[in-house]
């Protein structure tokens, strides 16, 4: 039997987005009012190849993937034409509401470090002259504001495929949580 949501559960869906480009695209969900997930790791790394110190920077643990709370059933036009969206990442081939509920989805998201990026404006010299500055900093989950590593960049495909199936290692580290409601909505079917 399907499990019945409540109309003030928010949508929960699993979007590949542009790699490397993964909190700039929970930003903009953001400004959109869509509630994020975007699971991440902290490391560090040397602020170039010539420095001997280093530096803490938050990363994405799964490369491509953010999970997206709509407050409603996504009107998945709007959301495709997003340009860092690919599409939606699935066990087969149409998107899957992942349900919050269940065992794999609470361990998942208990034991991952929520990101969200932060704007920050700062004054810095150039040539003499203070001139502003955007720094794009990692607000996480419980340690603060970090460093992001938001130097390469990425362009989206033109050619948007709806759904994708999940293979590799993102399967393995997601693949739980998307198929948790599939054999469910079969037997309701029969």
């Amino acid at each position: 039997m399907a499990r019945h949501f409540d109309d003030d559960e928010l949508h929960w869906y699993a979007l590949d987005v542009v790699r490397q480009k993964e909190l700039v695209a929970g930003y903009i969900f953001g400004k959109r009012g869509w509630q994020t997930f975007i699971p991440v790791n902290l490391a560090f790394q040397k602020k170039n190849k010539y420095a001997k110190s280093k530096i803490e920077v938050a990363r994405p643990s799964l490369p491509g993937v953010v999970f997206v709370g709509f407050p409603s059933a996504p009107d998945w036009y709007h959301v495709m034409s997003l340009h860092l969206v690919n599409g939606v990442l699935s066990t087969d081939n149409r998107p899957r509401r992942i349900e919050t509920a269940t065992k794999e989805w609470l361990d998942y998201r208990s034991h991952q470090l929520d990101g969200q990026l932060v704007l920050e404006k700062q004054m810095v010299m150039h040539k003499g002259q203070e001139v502003p500055r955007t720094a794009a900093l990692v607000n996480v989950q419980g340690r603060g504001v970090i460093r992001s590593p938001l130097s390469l960049k990425a362009k989206a495909s033109k050619d948007r495929p709806r759904v994708i199936t999940v293979a590799g290692e993102r399967a393995r580290q997601i693949g739980a949580i998307l198929a948790s409601g599939k054999g469910e909505e079969k037997q309701e079917a029969a």
